[in-house]
Order: structure tokens, then C-alpha cells, then sequence
């Protein structure tokens, strides 16, 4: 039992500390809206998911957003953005969960990722309209040149659907592959291998 917590620890400190190179890694994907960067953070999380359940997933998302909010000056910004950050990657990865859980295959896979990317769009863009962007004009006095409506349809929107595309994919990908190599090195007995 103690080496299997052990085990377990280890992934999950793995997992946090890839999390946080791959969130470091990121890249803007819309010119208009440099601020919006895509990374792949959620990879590790989602991986660490679908093998130890949410709760280990959602501790992955803390340790990497505290990692980073601490390595970024810890500022109110940075505070605002790693929260932001450790949510949506929350939302993301619950859907995926569930429907993996209820259909360990395929088409539970397509069938979460679709509904993750669906529900963090609507998500940041409701946060983004009524709470985040707010906070940055009011408290952190910043300046956009264009009303919050048209930020979220032509920036938050788009981006967010991108971000779950890809973010799917590529998951999609590296999870049929590195799964099955972690459960026999580690002996790690996941319900939700791809068949």
C-alpha cells in the first residue's frame, strides 16, 4: 500500500512538473489578441485524470498553476490569470471523466473532449464578459481597444474552440500511447485504457 502511494506520488509530481514546462511553452494563436496564448498543459492533467480520477487531475491543475503563479512575480495579474487557468482546466477535464468512465473507448473519448471544449467555450465566455475582464479594466487599469462584446465573440469564443481542438487531439494521441506504458512500468491499473 506505502509503494503504491509512493507510486503514485511520484506520477503525480511528474505529471505536475510537465504540466508546468508545457504551460511555459506557449504561443499566441490570434494576432489581434496577443494575450490569449494556446499551451498544452492539459495534457498531463487529463492523463493523470483518466489514471488516478479528478481529484488527482484537479490537484495537477493546482500545482501547476501555483507553480506558475509563483514563478510569474505573484502579482494580482498573475493571481487572476493562473485562476483562471486551474478553472477552465477544471471544466475541461470533468466531461472527459465521465464519459470515459461510462464508455471506456473511442467514442467516450470524442463524446467528453466535444463536450469539454463545448463547456469551457461557454464558460470563459461568460467569465470573461461578467468577471475577467472587468477585473482587468477596473482593478488593473488596463485599456482594450475594443468593447468587451466583440472581445468575446472575436477573440475568447474562437480561441477557446481552437484551444479544445487541439488540446483534444493531440491528448487523444498521447493518451492511446503513453497509457498502456504507464500501467505495466508503474503496475497502475486504469479503468479508462483505450481499446
Amino acid at each position: 500500500m506505502r509503494k503504491t502511494k509512493t507510486e503514485k506520488m511520484v506520477v503525480l509530481s511528474l505529471l505536475a512538473g510537465m504540466a508546468f514546462i508545457l504551460l511555459k511553452l506557449d504561443f499566441f494563436i490570434l494576432p489581434t489578441f496577443p494575450w490569449m496564448k494556446l499551451d498544452f498543459s492539459d495534457i498531463p492533467i487529463l492523463i493523470g485524470t483518466l489514471i488516478y480520477g479528478p481529484i488527482s487531475g484537479i490537484i495537477i491543475a493546482f500545482i501547476r498553476s501555483l507553480l506558475n503563479y509563483v514563478m510569474s512575480g505573484a502579482d494580482l495579474g498573475s493571481l487572476i490569470g493562473n485562476t483562471t487557468g486551474f478553472v477552465a482546466s477544471v471544466l475541461f477535464l470533468l466531461p472527459i471523466h465521465f464519459f470515459m468512465k461510462k464508455k471506456n473507448n473511442i467514442k467516450g473519448l470524442v463524446t467528453g473532449t466535444f463536450v469539454s471544449t463545448l463547456l469551457l467555450t461557454g464558460f470563459m465566455a461568460v467569465a470573461n464578459y461578467f468577471v475577467i475582464l472587468p477585473i482587468y479594466l477596473f482593478v488593473l487599469k488596463l485599456n482594450f481597444e475594443m468593447p468587451m462584446s466583440e472581445m468575446i465573440i472575436f477573440g475568447v469564443i474562437p480561441f477557446n474552440l481552437i484551444k479544445g481542438v487541439f488540446v483534444s487531439l493531440i491528448f487523444g494521441v498521447t493518451y492511446k500511447k503513453i497509457i498502456p506504458i504507464l500501467e505495466k512500468r508503474m503496475q497502475i491499473n486504469s479503468k479508462a485504457s483505450l481499446k
